[in-house]
């Protein structure tokens, strides 16, 4: 009997392993144009490091 439960118990961890796995590895095309956008170089202020 006691094996049995440890072999449900290692299923369902196998399971669940697999399912965040899968759920982590799903491309996320939402935030990807707020990486993709390029910076005007003209609009960054330079910071004066001599104070």
């Amino acid at each position: 009997m006691m094996m049995n439960t440890k072999r449900i118990l290692f299923g369902l961890m196998t399971c669940a392993v697999l399912s965040l796995t899968a759920v982590s590895c799903t491309p996320n095309t939402a935030d990807d144009n707020t990486y993709e956008q390029g910076v005007d170089k003209s609009k960054v202020r330079k910071s004066n490091k001599n104070n």
